[in-house]
């Protein structure tokens, strides 16, 4: 390692050499690169961009110089390449509401169900009801399967606000929850978070993501980019190796618009959203599902009944599919024929399909 010495400045630059850089000036870098990624930490000291390079000259003529160990092993890293008949897959589980949104959730097996290892993003509107939906899935799956371990994650709730909500909610009672407002206050919000992800439930139901991020920022002093990542790789992981189906609610934007990375939207499985339609009721849609595509552009209503429970209005979804089976044969009907017209009378050829035989024309004189 560098050796810590001369002015404080200096030290600093010495010490930052020694803990982001395993005591190395990495080699064919350049000088401006390495004081711009210096220069991104906060510090108290001025270190101007002169100073950093003289101290860099100083640590490079010492000798500590090269590629570190990390930059090392990247290249020593072999890559495994294998056909895809020759993988092994984990057999994930298929959990089931009984209701109609579990035609939404998959098409894989006949029913549909909301399978394991996956990792939904779930966004809508304010006061959509998409806290009191998921609640319902999971309460649902629970009513389906005792056995079924699920787990609602409240980053906003206090133990009071669950109870009110309780009272307008009953299915919720069953749900296990875990409050994190309570180890925000004592700063473990990434303990308990990593703890319960990694605690084998079979559902896990974050409530809400971009909240998450927030406390995480506010109790650890996190920047943004961190905090997502983190958040982010924890819940891929608690589906890829876990096995567990995470379902994570997202705030929009006043203006409709999803708020979060690209690396959240592009990652997860699944993106759920709940919206209102022109007339100001409620309906479910999928925007993307990598085990639900024939679901997707597809919309399920559903209401709330006077106990508070969830009903999906299951005639209207059946009538709209086949509207849309109608209208797609239709659209494909249409371009064979504009397809047609193009061939004959725009690019001059003959429709050889067409088996129609014309009359002869009987000319004057013929018998």
């Amino acid at each position: 390692m560098i050796e810590i010495k001369g002015g404080k400045k200096e030290q600093i630059v010495r010490e930052w050499f020694n803990n982001h850089k395993e005591g190395l000036v990495p080699a064919k870098t350049k000088v401006l690169d390495l004081f711009q990624e210096f220069g991104a930490e906060e510090r108290d000291e001025d270190i101007s961009y002169g100073l950093f390079n003289g101290v860099l000259k100083k640590i490079m003529g010492e000798g500590h110089v090269g590629a570190s160990p990390a930059a090392a092993k990247r290249d020593s890293v072999e890559t495994k390449i294998m056909t895809v008949e020759d993988m092994t897959f984990p057999d994930f589980t298929l959990h089931k509401t009984k209701k109609k949104v579990d035609e939404l959730f998959s098409d894989h097996e006949v029913g549909g169900g909301l399978y394991g290892g996956t990792v939904t993003i779930v966004i809508g509107e304010s006061g959509v009801g998409k806290s009191t939906v998921l609640l319902d899935v999971l309460a649902s799956i629970k009513d389906a399967n005792p056995d079924a371990k699920v787990l609602y994650v409240s980053s906003e709730m206090t133990k009071n606000d669950i109870g009110f909500y309780y009272k307008k909610t009953p299915a919720i009672g069953k749900v296990p929850t875990l409050l994190l407002m309570e180890h925000v206050k004592d700063g473990t919000i990434d303990i308990a978070l990593e703890k319960e992800f990694n605690a084998g439930h079979d559902i896990i139901l974050l409530d809400s993501y971009q909240d998450v991020v927030v406390k995480l920022k506010e109790a650890l002093n996190w920047k943004s980019t961190k905090a997502e990542s983190w958040l982010t790789n924890m819940m891929i992981e608690a589906a890829e190796k876990n096995g567990a189906a995470v379902l994570a609610i997202q705030h929009m934007t006043k203006g409709g618009q999803y708020v979060g990375s690209t690396y959240l939207k592009h990652a997860t499985t699944a993106m759920m959203e709940m919206m209102f339609d022109i007339t100001g009721q409620r309906y479910i849609e999928f925007s993307k599902n990598r085990r639900g595509g024939s679901g997707v552009g597809k919309r399920l209503y559903f209401k709330l009944d006077e106990k508070g429970n969830v009903v999906y209005d299951a005639s209207r979804y059946e009538e709209t599919k086949s509207l849309m089976a109608i209208e797609e044969k239709e659209t494909i009907r249409q371009a064979d024929l504009n397809k047609k017209f193009e061939d004959m009378f725009l690019n001059g050829k003959k429709d050889v399909t067409d088996d129609s035989v014309e009359e002869p024309v009987e000319k004057e004189g013929d018998e």
